[in-house]
């Protein structure tokens, strides 16, 4: 196929969005539909490609590839979805076009760009799609909605060429009606042609991993931060180990489990608050991947407070421990202005931030001999 569509990356996090939407007072929720009325057009382009990433994907069959193409020279398409692989002689696509005007959608607008996709597609730029639709923020007007259901767009496109179309294709040229492409055009089943209602979009978006981070949703009470196991967790051997390591010097003993220092009471008690804030830290993981539906928002945290406490824990100390007490001390001092999880997070998180670096390896509390 001439010009065959090359696929983009998914849609990214929309910067910010958590911060500003769920955090406590934000003031009165937006209602959707009034949002979708502050969107730019790029941002309701942006809006329209999540919701064919992830809803339409999930909910249509054999959707293989989702496409945004907006932009200069896309030929009048915006959001571009493949059904079936590149190559197969049964793959087509489905048009989606963008269009954020602040009155409804009307007939002239609509077929001049429809026109604009017709020129291209007789021109063998690409196929025709099987399906086209007007994705808008204000609807369709209804004597084009009138048009669309019963069929008589293509009418309304050959006897308003000139007016709507002609001019409107290709820069400083007039596209004539003509000849082949005439026959092309009268010959093509205008029912492919639907409108995607504004309500009826945003329902479907509501069904999305996006849908929250944009429109904003409140979270749910963050339940009590998980006792630790009797058992060691394999999720914990690595600050686990570092504790032996610290406890080892401050009783002067080798140390390999925990009833080696039972009778020792300041290393029970390191050991213990050491792995209550590792799981409420843990807690704080667990409400970024299942409330903001992704875990790296705590794996940037860890990343801040790693940069933040730098000084601290790879400076001198007499011993692990003195390290681990001024690293912890400084971690609850640690700015993380504007992070989404700043509101959410406890001293005992703070203290368990620490002991997960350490469970990664990126901290070590006793230096090596």
């Amino acid at each position: 196929m001439a010009n065959e569509l090359r696929a983009l990356d998914k849609p990214t996090k929309w910067p910010g969005a958590n911060a500003r939407l769920l955090s406590p007072g934000v003031g009165l929720p937006v209602k959707p539909i009034d949002r979708l009325a502050l969107f730019s057009a790029d941002d309701f382009e942006r809006f329209v490609l999540e919701w064919a990433d992830d809803y339409l994907a999930k909910n249509v069959p054999d959707v293989t590839d989702v496409q945004q193409r907006g932009g200069s020279g896309d030929k009048g398409r915006d959001i571009v979805v493949w059904f079936g692989q590149p190559g197969s002689p049964d793959r087509y696509w489905h048009l989606y076009q963008c269009k954020r005007y602040s009155t409804a959608l009307g007939q002239g607008k609509a077929v001049a760009e429809i026109g604009k996709v017709l020129y291209f597609v007789w021109r063998g730029d690409f196929s025709l799609p099987k399906g086209y639709w007007f994705v808008t923020r204000k609807g369709v007007t209804n004597d084009l909605q009138d048009l669309i259901d019963h069929n008589k767009l293509g009418t309304y496109l050959i006897e308003n060429w000139d007016e709507h179309c002609a001019g409107s294709i290709v820069s400083k040229k007039k596209i004539e009606l003509e000849g082949d492409f005439l026959k092309f055009v009268r010959a093509i089943d205008f029912s492919l042609i639907r409108v995607k209602q504004p309500l009826e979009i945003l329902s479907e978006h509501a069904q999305t991993k996006y849908h929250k981070f944009v429109f904003g949703a409140p979270l749910v009470d963050r339940p009590k931060p998980t006792l630790p196991p009797s058992v060691i967790d394999a999720k914990e051997q690595g600050y686990v180990r570092q504790l032996y390591d610290v406890i080892g010097e401050l009783t002067g003993t080798d140390v390999q489990k925990e009833s080696d220092f039972e009778g020792h009471k300041k290393s029970s008690l390191l050991f213990k608050r050491s792995r209550a804030s590792f799981y409420s830290a843990e807690g704080l993981k667990e409400l970024a991947r299942d409330q903001m539906d992704d875990v790296k928002y705590f794996d940037d945290l860890l990343e801040r407070f790693e940069t933040g406490l730098y000084y601290t824990f790879s400076g001198p100390t007499p011993n692990g421990y003195e390290r681990l007490s001024a690293t912890v001390k400084a971690a609850q001092l640690q700015q993380i202005d504007g992070h989404v999880l700043r509101d959410h997070m406890s001293p005992l998180d703070r203290e368990g931030v620490c002991h997960h670096l350490a469970n990664s390896g990126a901290v070590t509390w006793c230096d090596d001999e």
